[in-house]
């Protein structure tokens, strides 16, 4: 094991979306999948890592008692802090790092529920401080024009990736990089190209995998469900 891996470790949680996109009358995270509401896999898959020493989560207006009465069932002994969620991703992700005891975290989100005890294992032993889970992406891509809706031209997908969660980065490195987004005004949808760009950090890679799913669309969630049927 690598002193990054011995060093405690704040897990910062992504659960305060509201998911209009799934189609349920509640946030997805609190939608049962496989017998355990969705964010409580990933609680499950954490919760015997020593190296995680708390467990930082936000929660969506008016469901921070639900979010609380939830991790106290799945947590265990592992002690754990909810805090509301900001008004984007990007925000939600600087108040949960801000929030954080260690000095060293892990970002993932509850609609992630496939990522293993393996991954966070992996990705906290990992010799760099800063690295994330990518995966090569299989189908065809291309760029078009919106305003007249017509093919501009191809992808290639040597160059592009699927970013993935689990995320592992240095406190300091994560807070600096989100703080020199906000002055700049600049608007990011995860925390790997954030840190890349914003606090001009090398953002290391580790392979992912197919499996990895992020449940967001009603047919996610049907898809998710027979995975989790078939284990």
């Amino acid at each position: 094991m690598t002193r990054t891996s011995l060093s405690p470790i704040s897990l910062l949680l992504l659960s305060g979306g509201l998911g209009s996109r799934s189609g349920n009358v509640e946030p997805k995270q609190f939608y049962e999948l496989g017998g355990h509401p969705l964010v409580a896999h990933t609680i499950i898959a954490v919760r015997q890592i020593d190296a995680i020493a708390e467990i930082v989560v936000n929660a969506p207006p008016e469901f921070e008692d639900q979010t609380h009465d939830l991790m106290s069932n799945y947590c265990g002994r592992k002690p754990f802090k909810v805090i509301p969620a900001g008004k984007t991703r990007q925000e939600s992700v600087h108040l949960l790092a801000q929030n954080a005891l260690y000095d060293a975290v892990v970002v993932h989100e509850a609609a992630r529920p496939f990522a293993t005890t393996e991954m966070f294992e992996e990705i906290i032993a990992h010799p760099e401080q800063n690295v994330g889970y990518f995966a090569e992406i299989s189908f065809s891509m291309c760029r078009i024009s919106r305003k007249r809706m017509v093919v501009k031209k191809g992808v290639s997908r040597d160059k592009v990736f699927d970013i993935q969660l689990p995320q592992k980065f240095e406190k300091s490195t994560l807070l600096a990089a989100h703080n020199a987004a906000v002055h700049a005004n600049a608007k990011y949808t995860e925390d790997a190209v954030l840190v890349s760009e914003q606090a001009k950090v090398a953002l290391h890679i580790i392979t992912g995998n197919s499996r990895n799913l992020k449940v967001t669309n009603p047919e996610d969630f049907a898809i998710a469900e027979q995975i989790f049927r078939k284990n």
